[in-house]
């Protein structure tokens, strides 16, 4: 139970008034119900022993008084637990999407959205459900068994120990497969995650699903992840229908005991026949627990699984290497000059990037080009740092004078993670648009001039007005209602709207006509002028390197050729057979 005692140290412990004031309450409430049974005996010897009507009154008085403050300490405790439950969940919600915020793309490389989903929503309801309902019933266990016991073996030692016996033994048999039930819960969370992420996956591409004709397919995915969870959890039912039932089973034969044992005692007189009674009584209240014990089982089973599948997200590095060794920004509010030695880079056994060497000059506007999976978009996103780029092969440098930042620069390792990100605008080849507002999608809050003179910069202006809400058009999931090229335009606005010193694009012009092509070109032109930003442009069209100062070719992972567009023109090569297809296409 490691995660769960961390979670209880982390979380928990601080609001120990709540659980103070709860478990006080609920040993409160068990005292009064094992009270009722001891006046209910006192009521019957009175009524026995010669109809003694104000004992009996008494006794019934007791009972009633007993009964009421049952009612009022169970209630408080329910709050005095619950209260601090939603707080910790509060927080361990704010924590785990805080912590998802930080963790960088390679995390979610390797983790399944679906799967995520199901660890930040089910999961963190299961450690509340323990934080809250199974932290009380521990208590209320322990309180039923502490004081239900104590009263009996005050009654009865003899009895006692023959009515507790067998319900001791088969606790003991259900603690035995306790570790095989934890393995069996934890996989059920697994293929719940493995059932969300599916979930998901054919909800988002629901349109993809119904032009192909394959929803049988995906229904044929479902039905088999659903085989796996009900399979898992049918032998799961079965171990606990074999296991707990055993609990309710050593009930009955306690009151069998109970019977076979204390008739003999009360007709020796060893025992009232109002105590007997209450022997009934207490036997029935001591079951409750006893049954409970196996539900508890299967609580803290589940908040263990969860609390370890959450663990999963919050230990998770953040794979930050500069912390401990930042080095500033060399050139703040000036394009920096990229410097690439010996850059290599893969995922797995797969090696995308090769050796590249490769400078790109401060303030300078660089094409890339290159066949499809040549490496382009890597390295633009290495350059970013959306991925772990190797230490000593990326440095930051400013203009050639080389202000402040060395003969080599400085290693982009080293510079601030969000200081970093906060300097690189990149706008990817395939948006990604929030189901909000155009306004909110381009500004994520700005003042509206500002977000209308982003999207005029990205020639949106027409589209805008033939909107039916204008800035307010709601786009939808991942920006359905657009088309391409109006998704291509609305994430380019995004990224100009920021005033930054790199701006990295990622063949955003693609789903663009000729005309708006050459009308963004005007505008990343004007914005490249002074120096005040390094572009770096990812691009198949050449009417948009050419404007470019100087082109990388890139293929298989490596450079195999850079120079201006009239020099890559000038000599045969991978570009030049580009440009005279195009030539002809057009």
């Amino acid at each position: 139970m490691r995660h769960t005692v961390v979670f209880t140290k982390k979380y928990l412990l601080k609001l120990w008034p709540w659980y103070i004031s709860g478990i006080l309450a609920v040993l409160l409430t068990n005292w009064l119900s094992v009270r009722i049974p001891v006046e209910l005996a006192a009521g019957l010897d009175a009524l026995r022993a010669g109809g003694d009507r104000a004992g009996v009154w008494t006794a019934a008085q007791h009972i009633a008084l007993l009964g009421l403050g049952v009612i009022a300490t169970r209630t408080l405790s329910r709050v005095w637990f619950f209260t601090p439950a939603r707080i910790s969940e509060f927080e361990l919600r704010e924590a785990v999407f805080t912590r998802c915020l930080a963790l960088q793309p390679s995390f979610y490389a390797t983790h399944n959205t679906g799967d995520l989903l199901s660890r930040t929503t089910s999961d963190i309801t299961y450690a509340r459900v323990f934080a809250g309902f199974g932290i009380l019933q521990v208590f209320n266990i322990l309180g039923a068994l502490g004081f239900t016991l104590g009263q009996m073996v005050a009654l009865s030692p003899t009895l006692t120990a023959a009515c507790v016996a067998p319900i001791v033994l088969s606790f003991g048999v259900v603690q035995l497969n306790t570790r095989r039930l934890m393995g069996m819960q934890r996989q059920s969370q697994v293929l719940l995650g493995k059932l969300s992420d599916e979930l998901l996956g054919a909800i988002q591409g629901v349109g993809s699903v119904q032009a192909f004709c394959v929803e049988g397919v995906f229904a044929g995915r479902l039905d088999g992840i659903a085989a796996e969870i009900r399979d898992n959890n049918l032998q799961l039912a079965k171990l606990r229908t074999v296991l707990f039932p055993l609990v309710a089973l050593a009930g009955g034969l306690s009151l069998y005991l109970m019977l076979a044992v204390g008739g003999p005692l009360a007709l020796s007189g060893e025992l009232s026949p109002g105590s007997l009674a209450a022997f009934v009584s207490l036997v029935a209240y001591l079951l409750f627990p006893m049954t409970a014990l196996g539900f508890m089982v299967s609580v803290l089973q589940r908040a263990e699984a969860s609390l370890e599948r959450i663990d999963g997200i919050l230990s998770a590095s953040i794979a930050r290497p500069e912390e401990g060794r930042v080095q500033p920004f060399p050139c703040p509010g000036r394009g920096p000059e990229i410097r690439i030695r010996g850059l290599t880079f893969g995922i797995g056994e797969q090696q995308i990037l090769k050796g590249l060497d490769a400078t790109i000059p401060a303030g300078a506007t660089v094409g890339v080009f290159g066949r499809t999976g040549s490496g382009k978009s890597t390295l633009l996103r290495l350059i970013a740092r959306l991925a772990a780029v190797p230490e000593g092969t990326i440095r930051i440098g400013a203009d050639r004078a080389g202000a402040g930042s060395g003969a080599d620069g400085v290693d982009l390792c080293r510079v601030d993670l969000d200081d970093w990100r906060g300097r690189v605008t990149f706008v990817t080849q395939t948006p990604f648009l929030f189901s909000e507002t155009i306004s909110e999608n381009v500004g994520f809050g700005a003042p509206e001039p500002e977000v209308r003179a982003a999207l005029t910069a990205a020639a949106f202006d027409q589209d805008l007005g033939a909107l039916p809400d204008g800035l307010g058009t709601v786009v939808g999931e991942r920006g359905i209602t657009l088309s391409g090229g109006q998704r291509q335009r609305v994430a380019l606005a995004r990224g100009l709207r920021r005033r930054t010193e790199l701006l990295l694009l990622d063949d955003v012009l693609s789903a663009v006509d000729h005309a708006t092509e050459q009308e963004l070109i005007r505008t990343l032109d004007a914005r490249a002028r002074g120096g005040a930003a390094t572009t770096v442009i990812v691009s198949h069209r050449m009417s948009v390197l050419e404007r470019t100062d100087t082109v990388l070719v890139m293929e298989e992972g490596r450079i195999v050729d850079q120079g201006s567009h009239r020099e890559l023109l000038g000599r045969p090569g991978l570009y030049a057979e580009a440009w005279s297809a195009q030539q002809e296409a057009s």
